[in-house]
């Protein structure tokens, strides 16, 4: 476990090139009704953001470029009182988990969890249900697997699985199931919670363990690469890659946490922005994502659950 004064001095004596101080924050959004937004996605040409509530079947788009704006409904998914994992799986095409969910208990009804596809390119979005995964409680972060088109990977939260779906044919197996993605606890505790494939390995994770690790998509052991001092309403949430290959955590309950490899190969981890144990600014974070156009490029997109969009600029991190 590594604490900040830890962190520190190891970025001090491996000479780092990264050099991340609290990065400048800005408020895009705040739901009135307190909405929580659980995961989002930009759209490839627009910028626009694609944004999910557990507490909402609707799906919402967010324009950042636009003065005071608000969230707009795109679509409403039938049978379902949440949304949570997004993926864009094809150009402007996005899979989408929906649910009958129980904020409470944080589990979905039995049998009600659905992948559905949304496709953009024809203007209006198209809706359809891609899959269904009747024996999980639920699936929570989604991303996409490198060189497969139609394949979106899932997370379980509480069996502590990464499923393989495929978006055209509907079929789904198990990809990984270990402990390291469990939540090692009854629920409402999660395990894997956000997941993206990146050099070789799967990326994950685990809220209830309060770890961030990976293990290889070929087969083999979980590794550790960083965790969090065990506090209440403390935990890893969904997360991003930029082009350098760095990792950036929505963390509970109000930071953005940076993990990066130094030249010798060990992993590290900072505050890039907030604070690890409670932020005026960031309510909650849960998910994260980088600006795709305009010159927004460096702009890392936050999602809360208090109902936020924040803009964090990264521009000052040097390669």
């Amino acid at each position: 476990m590594l604490f900040a004064p830890t962190i520190h001095l190891l970025l001090a004596l491996a000479g780092s090139a990264v050099a991340v101080a609290n990065l400048p924050t800005q408020i895009l959004y705040q739901s009135p009704i307190g909405l929580f937004l659980e995961n989002i996605a930009v759209r490839p040409s627009s910028g626009k953001l694609l944004l999910t509530s557990v507490l909402s079947p609707t799906l919402h788009t967010f324009d950042t470029a636009a003065e005071n704006a608000t969230l707009d409904e795109v679509y409403t998914f039938p049978n379902a009182t949440a949304l949570t994992g997004i993926t864009e799986y094809r150009p402007d095409v996005y899979a989408v988990v929906a649910s009958e969910l129980n904020v409470s208990t944080i589990s979905a009804a039995p049998g009600s969890i659905a992948i559905w596809s949304v496709d953009f390119t024809s203007g209006a979005p198209i809706p359809k249900i891609a899959a269904r995964l009747p024996r999980s409680t639920l699936t929570n972060g989604l991303s996409t697997a490198p060189g497969r088109p139609d394949i979106v990977l899932a997370a379980d939260s509480d069996l502590g699985a990464a499923y393989e779906i495929n978006m055209h044919t509907g079929a789904v197996r198990v990809l990984i199931q270990n402990a390291a993605l469990a939540p090692g606890a009854p629920p409402p505790a999660l395990g894997i919670n956000g997941l993206h494939p990146h050099g070789g390995s799967l990326y994950f994770t685990n809220s209830a363990l309060n770890t961030f690790g990976r293990v290889p998509l070929s087969g083999g052991a979980p590794e550790v690469l960083g965790s969090l001092p065990p506090a209440a309403g403390s935990g890893y949430d969904d997360f991003t890659f930029d082009a350098e290959g760095r990792a950036w955590v929505a963390t509970h309950p109000g930071s953005v946490q940076l993990f990066y490899a130094l030249k010798n190969g060990t992993w590290v981890q900072e505050t890039a922005a907030g604070n690890v144990t409670g932020s005026t600014v960031f309510q909650g974070p849960t998910s994260a994502a980088f600006g795709r156009c305009g010159g927004k490029e460096k702009i890392l997109y936050v999602t809360t659950a208090g109902g936020q969009v924040i803009a964090v600029d990264t521009s000052s991190i040097k390669n």
